[in-house]
C-alpha cells in the first residue's frame, strides 16, 4: 500500500467522527481529521456517494483519505428518506419523520458505506448495515441524528439510548468503520 500510515477522516460531523475513531482505536488505528469531505455528488446509491467523494478528498488534500455517507431506508415510504437522510434531518427534523411513517410497516434500515482513497482511481468501498424499525417516539439523549428514533432489530432500545461504545459495536457505521480499519491492517503487512 503506497503512500502514508496517517489515515485522515473527513467529515464535518463531530459524532461521525468519534464514532470511527472508537472503533479504529481498537484495533490500533489512528485517526486525524479533515473537517470537510467538500461538496457530494447526488446519489440514491451511498457507496457511490462515498467512492467520488473520496477520489474527491484526495485529490484536494493529498494524503490517504476515508470518507464516510450514510442513508436510512424506511420500507413503508418506498425507501425515503435513502441517502438524503441528512438532508430530511435538517429540513424536516425527527418529529415530522415520525408522523410520516405509518404505525404500520416501520421497518428501516441503515446502510454506511466507508470509503478509503490512497491515489488517483483507487477508491475503495466498505458496507455495513443495520436492520431494525422506527420508533413510535423520540427515546433517549445519546447519539445524534436518527438514534434518538432508530430500534436495532434484536432490541427494544432507541440507539439513543444505548452508550457509545454499545452502538458502535452493533450499528451500521461500526461495521463498516471495523470492515474497512481490518482491511486497512492486513493490506500495510
Amino acid at each position: 500500500m503506497p503512500g502514508s500510515s496517517e489515515v485522515s477522516f473527513a467529515t464535518s460531523n463531530e459524532h461521525k467522527f468519534s464514532e470511527a475513531a472508537l472503533v479504529l482505536g481498537r484495533i490500533g488505528v489512528t485517526l486525524s481529521r479533515l473537517p470537510s469531505k467538500g461538496e457530494e455528488v447526488q446519489s440514491d446509491n451511498p457507496s457511490e456517494i462515498a467512492a467520488i467523494a473520496a477520489e474527491r478528498t484526495f485529490a484536494r488534500a493529498e494524503r490517504p483519505v476515508i470518507v464516510e455517507d450514510t442513508a436510512l431506508f424506511v420500507k413503508s415510504l418506498g425507501g425515503f428518506p435513502g441517502t438524503y437522510a441528512a438532508y430530511v434531518y435538517r429540513t424536516l427534523g425527527l418529529e415530522l419523520v415520525l408522523k410520516l411513517v405509518p404505525q404500520a410497516g416501520r421497518q428501516a434500515e441503515f446502510v454506511s458505506a466507508v470509503a478509503y482513497c490512497d491515489g488517483p482511481g483507487r477508491a475503495k468501498v466498505f458496507t455495513g448495515r443495520l436492520a431494525g424499525t422506527i420508533a413510535t417516539a423520540q427515546r433517549g439523549a445519546n447519539g445524534f441524528g436518527y438514534d434518538p428514533i432508530f430500534v436495532p432489530s434484536g432490541d427494544s432500545r432507541t440507539l439513543g439510548e444505548m452508550t457509545l461504545d454499545e452502538k458502535c459495536s452493533i450499528s451500521h457505521r461500526g461495521k463498516a468503520v471495523a470492515a474497512f480499519g481490518e482491511w486497512y491492517l492486513s493490506a500495510r503487512h
